[in-house]
């Protein structure tokens, strides 16, 4: 039997720091010092760089024997993408460039030269082999199995060529891949889970690559005495180094990986293709919508060295796939993931903007829904108007280049369960000041937008927009609901955007355009991600005597005037006001999640909802006026 032993983890930036302390003790720690007293195994290790460079900043003990080990030969360590990018929604040049970015790194930090590649998410694209050969990478680790098609698998090296070009695969054991997946899951004990791997290694195969996912280890709750225990099982059967998987003389035969999504690290729902998540999730496909235009609007720029290379530096960090993936860490789920990846947007968008030799374009599609959305980049906020639903796509405040119009609904199936009283439709993106109609007689603590019966929603609906001024700072929209059996007849809508220095103003006047009275209630939905030491995310309501605490997660307060939240991190207070008192409907966005931490309550947004009763004359029109402040404390 041919065995070799990997371990891989692909812990994020962004992620809590509990995550990396948990990870050091519970396996990276002994796991290491195991090798360190091995006489002749060898182990392929995969990192991602933002653990790597944690420990070399945190425990510089243990980075400095894992340098040791890959000196000696040991440790085999395993090239990729350095900001964990999805090398197929990158163009050749950048991947590449990840590529040897990495390379360059363990190279320079353990002196060892990697040949091999591991691709993050086993994401993989026969477009990848040219990239290879030209980063000198001679072969690559991946699991076989794909859920589209199990039955296609492969059990032994081959070799595969692309365009003249070739590369080593080694697939990984799916068998042990699904045992590491189930423990991570809570499926099977760990006793079982050593018994099973040990099952499988005693059956000898003729070859075997058993790469051990260490986040989903850590996930299913593995202690250090654990770890040691199956790597010690690992380690006492002979293994081999990458470079002995086949002699000199030895031919592979010939094999064909078609492009797909591999292994069991991420969950899928039934997305076929990654490219499929930005077709079904509305928001997601936002995202990756804003880093493409963004690469093409950046690299228009060809003047100033300094300035180029600084957007370099910020196209490369956004090129990173962690917010599309949902896996052992959970950080397409984790809004301080996605908050980073907005830091980065906000401050490329601060220096494009800032040029006074260069116009930056301010309508673009970044979503490619054949709509343009129009940038606008303030003294303290930064903005994106969208036709859709007349509302705001984006709200940062530039001093903190914190993203407040960041929220989230993931797809179904890519979530246990959302604590949600007032669900909205999944994989639709959640944008500001968008509009919904419901029923005169609707008990507010039943709203459900996604009930078409008794709600009206205007979220979908594209408006009419139009530029009011010469700097882009006022915008038009307006738009009808149609006839309603909600509203009674039908409404036209007129919003009218006033972005200031930190202040958006919105005044909305409803029109009943039908020959008869209407009466319903109008809401305007306005969901913010707050950062907040506590949860739930607590908000004052402020009246002329005193101000009034409210803590509770799900909430409907009638007779509001203005209600006040505190982003504590970024010591930032956020004001919503209106000139006619209103009925709130507040509740936090939570998602419960299986992560290397065990059970955890991951928050995405907090929904506000002002709503007030209309009755209307035919002809007759009701005007409204909101504000939204955001200022520092």
């Amino acid at each position: 039997m041919k065995l070799l032993i990997g371990a891989y983890s692909q812990i994020t930036q962004g992620v809590p720091v509990p995550v990396f302390e948990r990870a050091l003790d519970a396996v990276f720690k002994p796991l290491f010092t195991l090798l360190h007293h091995q006489s002749d195994s060898n182990l392929q290790v995969s990192l991602s760089i933002p653990v790597l460079e944690w420990l070399q900043t945190n425990c510089l003990s243990v980075n400095v024997l894992l340098a040791d080990l890959a000196r000696s030969g040991k440790v085999e360590l395993l090239t990729g993408s350095y900001h964990q990018s999805v090398l197929s929604l990158l163009s050749p040049k950048d991947r590449s460039n990840q590529i040897e970015m990495t390379t360059t790194y363990l190279r320079k930090h353990y002196g060892q030269r990697s040949k091999t590649l591991f691709s993050y998410a086993q994401i993989f694209n026969p477009l990848y082999i040219n990239t290879m050969n030209l980063c000198c990478i001679d072969s690559v680790i991946i699991s076989s199995y794909d859920a589209d098609k199990p039955s296609k698998q492969f059990s032994q090296p081959f070799v595969m060529q692309e365009l003249g070009k070739s590369v080593t695969i080694i697939p990984s054991s799916t068998e042990i891949n699904a045992l590491v997946h189930q423990f991570g899951q809570r499926g099977i004990r760990f006793s079982n889970l050593l018994e099973q791997i040990r099952m499988v290694l005693d059956n000898k195969p003729s070859f075997l690559m058993a790469m051990i996912n260490l986040d989903q280890l850590l996930q299913g709750g593995i202690t250090e005495e654990q770890t040691l225990q199956l790597f010690e099982l690992l380690f006492s059967y002979e293994n081999l180094s990458i470079d002995e998987v086949h002699g000199p003389d030895e031919l592979l035969h010939k094999g064909y990986l078609q492009p797909g999504w591999y292994g069991l690290d991420s969950i899928r729902g039934d997305l076929s293709c990654i490219n499929d998540l930005f077709v079904q999730d509305e928001a997601l496909s936002y995202l990756y919508g804003r880093y493409t235009t963004l690469v093409e609007t950046a690299r228009m720029y060809k003047k100033d060295k300094d300035v180029r290379k600084r957007l370099e530096l910020l196209l490369q960090k956004l090129s990173t796939g962690t917010p599309y993936l949902c896996d052992a860490n959970a950080s397409m789920l984790r809004s301080s993931v996605r908050k980073q990846y907005w830091r980065y947007i906000s401050e490329a968008d601060s220096v494009l903007s800032a040029l006074k030799d260069f116009s930056y374009p301010v309508c673009l599609d970044f979503d490619q829904d054949g709509l343009d959305e129009y940038l606008v980049i303030g003294k303290y906020l930064s903005c994106v108007v969208d036709s859709k639903g007349g509302s705001l796509s984006e709200l940062t405040y530039l001093p903190s280049l914190y993203n407040y119009g960041d929220t989230f609904v993931p797809l179904e199936g890519f979530a246990q369960n959302a604590d949600t009283q007032h669900p909205a439709r999944k994989g639709t993106k959640q944008r500001l000041f968008t509009d919904v109609f419901l029923p005169c007689d609707l008990v507010l603590d039943e709203y459900e937008k996604a009930d078409g019966n008794t709600c009206l929603d205007m979220g979908s609906v594209v408006y009419e927009l139009s530029v009011l001024d010469r700097k882009s700072t006022e915008y038009a929209l307006i738009a009808r609901t149609g006839e309603s059996t909600i509203i009674g007849g039908e409404l036209e809508i007129s919003k009218h955007y006033k972005l200031r220095q930190n202040t958006v103003l919105l005044e909305i006047t409803l029109t009943n355009t039908s020959d008869h009275p209407i009466s319903c209630l109008y809401g305007n939905e306005i969901p913010l991600s707050i950062a907040s030491f506590k949860s739930p995310v607590g908000f004052l309501q402020l009246e002329n005597k005193k101000n009034i605490p409210h803590e509770m997660a799900e909430t409907v307060l009638k007779q509001v005037k203005s209600i006040r939240m505190y982003d504590e991190p970024n010591s930032t207070s956020l004001t919503l006001v209106a000139d006619t008192r209103f009925t709130l409907v507040k509740e936090d966005y939570t998602i419960d999640a299986s992560t290397v931490l065990g059970k955890e309550s991951l928050y995405q947004h907090t929904l506000f909802l002002a709503s007030w009763p209309v009755s209307l004359e035919s002809g007759a029109e009701k005007k409204l006026t909101l504000g939204l402040r955001v200022e520092r404390k």
